[in-house]
């Protein structure tokens, strides 16, 4: 029955998103962990449901379900309520003592394919919890011959524990609730063209799918009186523990345990109390093939702390009976003539696959050391429907370092990660299995946390930080700059957040850690989970290419970096937020851009006139109904009317430009040059003189800094709508973050006589003057035609006209100047790409191009494309807020009102989506005709990018901008060779929200008089 509890000490439920605090639960003995998880705080079960650890990464943080082994079940989520200063939380008492949740098993069998697992261990367990989880509704049956239901096999060595009720993860009826046969039998023979499994008592099982998970068999020594005399044990099963705890009694033994690998040295700690314990090994150092000679001797030192004695480097020569009891042992002989007193022995000398069953079987071949081999699914290569996971499972292994090479890890861990790798796979054969690290845990006097791999590279190296005295250090194993795999004692979560890089693909590298790198100091943006200054303090230094490329590099796909903010980079969540119809309105940045003053209601709650804003319009109604008014008059189709305009603007810009004689000039400026002349010209039939002068009067540079303000000022949506009402206070936010910034020299705007000209024709048009019209009527330009448009359709309003005659320059000047100067300066630094461009724009028609004739350049059109994809119009995320019902990517859940996004920059350097290379310019990866590039990656490139804004929110001019880049790209490259004397690096680009490439310097080189130059 579920109650309320009232939360020990706590008075709201203020976290950040990220944070965590463990609380007690008032009337109960029992705890909980607060956490904030994607914005929505929420109470679960505060530790791990393996063995009561503190949580690092097994658990998905929204719904407790399990995302990683050692834990099967998952962890409890309680509902939070906040009331009257106090924090409740609503569930059962039982629940909420116990901290964990049973995942979802119950089923009843409805027929299907059958399912056979061969073994009762670790990786057994996953196929079978996997299954049922997944929905999987056929038959299950284990084979299993230990006597008994799957345990936690761990403990047999770690804790010598022999309580199945202790050991047992799940009881009998917990199976018989899943539909699951446990039959207690061995397994002597598989049929796999009958697909019949034949066991030791005669029976014969049926499958349509078959897992095998046998595990291992201890090894034993082929020395004299190892295998003939008593209280010689080995160590597997819980009947191998109870004969070793039987022998033991009442402690007083001199115990010898030959091998001085995992299971012999946790052993020896778990039976050096009251006893007298010698570990016996061939290594120099305990563990030292998997931990090296260093390692090694640290671990030693804590174990002999507990009174074990080593003999290391040494040999066994036989086992000679003891002289009171023949039959038993009672000395081991050491090769150097060492003689050392036994009562017990104890063999840890590894294991081999458990495969005796198949070792005369025709069909299926088995490695050199009895394992099968699988592929990444864990099927058995060369057989159809069958699994191999655990011990006799040769994978290949995709970690750091791995390279698809096979390896055989005897983890308990690894087993029941691939059993539940198995379980997805039947389920749906067409998922691509994940890579898990692989992650073991070991008792040796202090607890020894290991993740990673050695076998599949080797390794050359280690760095060891921390200090061992203390018991407190961390190993990494490096194979030349790359971290294979890392041990821990004391730093539990250095391994955890190791383990997750490692399976991320970004762990450090060696030089950075050996120069004191701190792994803990990897995550996301600490920063970013209290204030969105950590991103504004990028974006006032223009940082916001560097960000874009490096961020998810760092961090994968999925970053915070605000207390309610999320960037991605991955076509999944494009498409979630992004998609037409999906919901996802504009985010409060977009304040920053309104060109209006709100006003504000009684919930403080801002209501925007109605004045045509497209960039920042919130009323999704509004928005559409401006969209499709103007719609028809930015088609391509109306547009091309006005190319002669166009065509004028380009044969000035050749005359001055030859004029200089290739003299340099600053690339941005004169790309802005021809932006506005262009729009002047189409919009207008005017001129501003720009070309005449050669220069922009440093309009360019006074946007640009414009976009730097509205940019911090976007990341701060309260100070931004205080400042709509309070001047003083957007003078001293402004002049804080240091983005106040004073008109340039030599100043000309052209904005003024833009406003003068369209207010006058605008009055004149609309004036009941015939004459008047009659002149008017004869312009062929843009605003004559939405003149029109408001007399044809009076809901598009006067306002609406005048407003959007002035967003044509406002907004136009700098998107067309961005993608020309992006266009030109790759073009320009990339001599193959400029020589492909200029031979095939120079066979085309002589004199301006037209745009009938530069769409069908397909080099110039695919140089055009990928000059935008690498240096976007928009340099941050086009933020997004998450619409009610909440969105989830990447097994993340992320609720109503986050703020999330995709960066154009990340986006379009993603490897997924535009190939290997995508962090190169390289216009071939855009052509249909190329072998490694099929229509379908084409499109998917096409469909997955933000060039021109993402869903319903493109840009309104992007054909119009479209135009004027299409032609005077080609234009300029037939009539000139382009120089770029000066490419600024990458990290010294000034990039906000509207992004250019700023600092490259060029020279125009005449056609014909570029030698003599």
């Amino acid at each position: 029955m579920s109650l309320e509890y009232k939360l020990k000490g706590v008075s709201s439920l203020a976290l950040q998103p990220g944070d965590k605090q463990e609380v007690e639960v008032e009337g109960l003995d029992a705890k909980v962990l607060l956490l904030n998880a994607g914005g929505k705080v929420q109470a679960i079960g505060p530790k791990c449901t393996h063995y009561g650890a503190p949580l690092f990464s097994c658990f998905n943080s929204k719904t407790g379900d399990i995302e990683d082994a050692p834990g099967l079940d998952a962890l409890p989520v309680f509902k939070t309520t906040e009331r009257d200063g106090a924090v409740y939380i609503t569930g059962d008492a039982d629940t909420i003592r116990s901290g964990r949740r049973k995942p979802n098993f119950k089923c009843t069998a409805t027929g299907g394919d059958k399912v056979v697992v061969v073994g009762g261990g670790s990786g057994a367990l996953g196929v079978v919890e996997g299954l049922r989880e997944k929905g999987f509704k056929g038959a299950i049956t284990v084979i299993t011959s230990e006597g008994y239901l799957p345990i936690d096999r761990p403990k047999l060595s770690k804790a010598l524990l022999t309580d199945l009720a202790k050991l047992q993860w799940r009881d009998e009826e917990w199976f018989k609730s899943g539909s699951v046969d446990i039959v207690q039998d061995e397994v002597t023979g598989v049929n796999f063209g009958t697909k019949t499994v034949a066991t030791k008592s005669g029976g014969k099982f049926a499958y349509g799918k078959l897992v095998l998970s046998t595990g291992g068999t201890p090894r034993l020594l082929p020395l004299q009186g190892f295998k003939v005399l008593g209280n010689v044990f080995t160590l597997r099963n819980v009947h191998d523990v109870k004969k070793i705890v039987e022998a033991i009694g009442e402690k007083g033994k001199k115990i010898v345990i030959i091998g001085s690998s995992f299971i012999g040295m946790e052993v020896a700690v778990a039976t050096s109390s009251g006893n007298d314990v010698t570990v016996v090994g061939m290594e120099k150092a305990p563990l030292e093939r998997v931990l090296g000679e260093q390692v090694g001797n640290i671990v030693k030192k804590g174990v002999e702390a507990k009174g074990v004695k080593f003999y290391l480097s040494a040999g066994v020569e036989k086992a000679e009976p003891s002289a009171s009891n023949p039959s038993s042992v009672g000395f081991v002989h050491l090769k150097d003539g060492t003689k050392l007193e036994a009562d017990i022995v104890i063999l840890g000398v590894g294991v081999a696959p458990a495969t005796e069953y198949l070792k005369d079987n025709s069909v299926v071949r088995l490695e050199g050391d009895g394992s099968l081999k699988t592929d990444e699914s864990f099927s058995v290569v060369g057989l159809k429907d069958v699994y191999a996971i655990g011990d006799i499972a040769t994978y290949p292994y995709h970690g750091p370092g791995g390279g698809g090479k096979y390896v055989r890890i005897e983890h308990w861990n690894v087993a029941q990660n691939a059993g539940r790798t198995v379980a997805s796979h039947i389920v749906n054969p067409s998922l691509e299995p994940q890579f898990f690290t692989p992650v073991f845990w070991s008792a040796l006097g202090a607890q020894m946390r290991y993740c990673g791999n050695t076998m599949a590279s080797g390794w050359d190296d280690i760095v060891l930080q921390g200090t061992p005295d203390q018991g407190k250090w961390a190993a990494f194993y490096t194979k030349g700059e790359t971290v294979v795999a890392m041990a821990s004692v004391g730093m539990d979560p250095v391994m955890s957040q190791s383990a997750q890089l490692m399976q991320l693909g970004r762990m450090p590298s060696k030089t950075e850690l050996k120069n004191g790198l701190d792994v803990l100091s990897l995550g996301p943006p600490q920063l970013a989970a209290i204030s969105n200054v950590w991103q504004a303090h990028h974006a006032r230094h223009g940082r916001m290419l560097q960000l874009g490329k490096t961020l998810h590099q760092k961090y994968g796909p999925t970053v915070r970096v605000g207390p309610n903010e999320v960037w991605f980079d991955s076509s999944e969540a494009f498409k979630s937020i992004y998609s037409v119809g999906n919901g996802f309105d504009k985010s409060g940045f977009y304040l920053a851009t309104s060109l209006n003053k709100p006003t504000i209601d009684w919930r403080l709650k801002l209501h925007f006139p109605d004045t045509l804003d497209f960039l920042s319009e919130f009323d999704i109604k509004r928005y559409r109904l401006q969209r499709r008014l103007i719609g028809p008059l930015y088609q391509t189709s109306n547009l091309r009317k006005f190319e002669p305009a166009i065509d004028d603007v380009i044969d000035k810009v050749i005359s001055k430009l030859r004029s200089l004689k290739g003299a340099e000039v600053d690339l941005k400026e004169w790309m802005h040059i021809i932006a506005v002349e262009c729009l002047g010209a189409v919009v207008l039939s005017w001129s501003p003189g720009y070309i005449q002068d050669g220069s922009d009067a440093g309009t360019s540079a006074q946007g640009y800094l414009g976009w730097k303000r509205k940019s911090v000022f976007g990341l701060f949506p309260t100070i931004t709508a205080a400042a709509f009402f309070s001047r003083s206070l957007g003078r001293t936010f402004s002049n804080l973050w240091g983005v106040t910034f004073k008109t340039p020299k030599n100043f000309k705007p052209f904005f003024t006589p833009v406003y003068q000209k369209t207010s006058k024709r605008v009055a004149a048009a609309l004036r009941l003057n015939p004459r008047q019209q009659t002149k008017d009527a004869g312009r062929k330009d843009l605003l004559a035609d939405l003149i029109q448009l408001h007399k044809d359709r009076p809901e598009f309003t006067e306002t609406y006209l005048r407003r959007l005659a002035m967003t044509n320059f406002g907004a136009g000047h700098e998107t067309m100047c961005s993608a020309l100067t992006s266009a030109m300066a790759m073009i320009g630094s990339h001599a193959d790409a400029q020589q492909n461009v200029a031979a095939e724009v120079r066979d085309a028609v002589p004199g301006p191009t037209s745009y009938d004739t530069a769409v069908r350049l397909r080099y110039t059109q695919a140089s055009i494309r990928e000059a935008q994809r690498l240096y976007p119009v928009i340099g941050m995320s086009l933020s997004r807020t998450v619409p009610s019902g909440g969105m989830e990517a990447h097994g993340c859940y992320f609720p109503s009102g986050t703020t999330v996004g995709c960066n154009p920059v990340a986006l379009h350097r993603n490897a997924e989506v535009f190939g290997p290379d995508a962090t190169k310019y390289n216009p071939n990866r855009w052509l249909e005709d190329r072998q490694d590039r099929d229509v379908d990656q084409i499109r998917q490139m096409e469909r997955y990018n933000l060039i021109w804004g993402g869903g319903s929110r493109t840009c309104p001019g992007r054909h119009l901008a479209e135009m004027v880049l299409f032609k005077v790209v080609p234009s300029l490259l037939k009539e000139f060779d382009i120089c770029v004397t000066h490419m600024p690096p990458e990290d010294d680009i000034q990039y906000y929200f509207m992004a250019m490439i700023t600092g490259v310097k060029a020279r125009f080189l005449p056609i014909g008089l570029t030698a003599e130059i």
